[in-house]
């Protein structure tokens, strides 16, 4: 596959099969991380494959409370109470990858984001659905996040900045949604 035709072809996939993906398969899509960009190639964005449920259920809502209480301009973090009440952000992928950059590098985020690019393009190379999870920052700020994230053996100077679900597709792949940015300005 031409690296335009996965550009063009790529979509975000909320709804997967009961097919997990294979370890094998996640691995041969993540040999691109190393290839990716980076600010001053200080390599700081750790990669970690969640495929045990009850963490990406957790993560998966908690983000999805923290998000919605954030729109409605609430800026506390939710209680436990809330979480388990809530549908998840990872609808139900049975693999997130998880994007961690250090909490005080200015690029933690693009450098995420970047990656995250790279790894949806690979996948669907190999046949493999994705979704971008943003605006994570704090999605494992509740005690029980932080002592998740240690678990995990991610330090506490390093946050989430990005998830990517990661899946096969239920039903049919996505159209191309209508949209044009706006017209490239030349000086």
């Amino acid at each position: 596959m031409e690296l335009l035709d996965a550009v063009k072809g790529r979509r975000s996939v909320r709804k997967f099969t009961d097919s997990p993906v294979s370890k094998e398969m996640i691995e041969k899509i993540l040999d691109v991380v190393d290839y990716c960009p980076n600010a001053g190639n200080r390599n700081s964005t750790k990669v970690v494959v969640i495929t045990n449920r009850a963490v990406i259920d957790y993560i998966g809502k908690a983000h999805m409370v923290i998000i919605r209480n954030f729109n409605k301009g609430i800026t506390t973090l939710p209680s436990e109470e809330e979480i388990a009440a809530s549908e998840s952000a990872f609808h139900n992928a049975w693999t997130v990858v998880a994007l961690f950059g250090p909490k005080d590098f200015y690029f933690s985020s693009a450098d995420a984001y970047i990656m995250a690019q790279n790894i949806t393009l690979a996948a669907f190379e190999q046949g493999v659905s994705t979704c971008i999870v943003g605006e994570v920052l704090n999605s494992l700020a509740t005690e029980k996040g932080k002592r998740l994230q240690n678990e995990i053996g991610i330090p506490e100077e390093f946050v989430p900045q990005a998830f990517i679900t990661i899946g096969y597709c239920d039903g049919e792949y996505p159209k191309r949604p209508g949209r044009h940015y706006s017209e490239v300005i030349y000086v």
